[in-house]
């Protein structure tokens, strides 16, 4: 089964492509701050003293290999943009002769009326539209079991890329009419937000058709959801992609499907309900209990492979494959003990906008006098 979170990954990448001066304002304004620990505390008191009633923060780095963090630099750079000409302009007079690249790009995009509304734009749209991909990657990339559900989630974000994709003037013309742009600008963004939608749905309906190998497991597991019942077929023999499915006895098929349907509209906890039916569903309740929970993703292999690189330093090269995979064990269940998981859970449901000034100062110890090295 290919993983759930990586295909919402690749459409997600597949969606922001086409934004080309936007993806080149985000790299020019995290290479700003790239070894650069005294333009980081000048842009964090420049911020609170802009916003003092605001907990300042450094934007989140828009890195391709964490799930989340380029759409989570979108939304920072929605709520702060307004700001950035002025601190940009203060930059290139501190620097002098000695101007970064990127601030140089960021200067030269900022400075150019029409490119910066087009940019403030793009980024408002963005910020707006991502929020169907980001809910689905926490989604996915959680702990909790969605196997059930992965199927209905692709449809509703199928339904919701081409309503946007054919209403994509309606869509942007909220965005448009607070900016007083030409003809062209506008025409472009339409052009672009288009293209970010086709490329979107293509990706999703390749993995949909062939790019999924268990799409039919995925649709038919459902079935162990009560509450999706009087939606599916009710033949035993419509779950063919369900191994042992076809073994089901007939008369557990149809008290299912029909003798408990009345009953079922509440259910929540699928644990419970099939717990409290193994008696009377043997053979459904062991295939539930099977499948119903089937690895759907590789967030935790992920997690296991950033487990390894922090276990495994520099001063741990000699550590022999079994003490690397008790430590890696002994990690990883500290965790979940100590509600690390728990925390990370509900941190989903905020927008990370970044780290704490002390843990930015904590890293640039070491390229202190590097920061105007490009």
């Amino acid at each position: 089964m290919a993983s759930s979170v990586d295909i919402m990954n690749l459409i997600g990448n597949a969606f922001r492509k086409p934004f080309v001066q936007l993806n080149s304002f985000m790299m020019s304004f995290s290479q700003m701050f790239f070894n650069a620990g005294s333009r980081k505390r000048r842009y964090l008191c420049f911020m609170t003293n802009k916003l003092p009633r605001k907990k300042v923060t450094m934007p989140p780095n828009p890195c391709a290999t964490r799930w989340n963090s380029w759409f989570f630099a979108v939304q920072y750079h929605r709520e702060y943009f307004g700001l950035y000409k002025e601190f940009i302009e203060m930059e290139t007079q501190v620097c002098g002769r000695s101007v970064p690249q990127s601030v140089e790009r960021l200067q030269d995009m900022l400075q150019d009326p029409n490119l910066a509304q087009s940019l403030n734009v793009q980024i408002n749209i963005m910020a707006d539209k991502c929020k169907h991909i980001l809910n689905l990657l926490d989604i996915f990339e959680s702990r909790r079991p969605v196997t059930t559900k992965i199927f209905n989630y692709l449809e509703d974000l199928q339904v919701v890329i081409a309503a946007n994709k054919e209403m994509q003037y309606e869509v942007c013309d909220e965005y448009l009419k607070e900016f007083d742009l030409p003809r062209r600008t506008k025409t472009e963004i339409l052009r672009t937000v288009g293209e970010a939608y086709v490329n979107a749905e293509e990706k999703l309906t390749k993995y949909m058709s062939d790019g999924q190998p268990a799409i039919e497991f995925l649709q038919e597991v459902r079935v162990f959801d009560p509450r999706h019942i009087a939606f599916l077929d009710d033949s035993v023999e419509s779950y063919k992609a369900i191994p042992g499915f076809t073994h089901v006895p007939r008369h557990e098929f149809d008290s299912y499907f029909t003798a408990l349907r009345a009953a079922l509209s509440g259910v929540v906890d699928l644990d419970v309900f099939w717990d409290g039916v193994q008696e009377r569903l043997p053979v459904l309740s062991s295939l539930a209990h099977r499948y119903k929970d089937a690895v759907s993703n590789s967030a935790d292999a992920e997690r296991s492979n950033s487990i390894d690189k922090l276990v495994l330093s520099s001063r741990r090269r000699s550590t022999t494959n079994q003490n690397l995979k008790a430590l890696v064990f002994l990690c990883h269940n500290q965790r979940i003990l100590s509600g690390a998981f728990e925390r990370d859970e509900r941190e989903k449901g905020k927008v990370i906008e970044g780290e704490d000034m002390e843990e930015w100062e904590d890293m640039d110890i070491e390229g202190e006098g590097m920061e105007d090295d490009e």
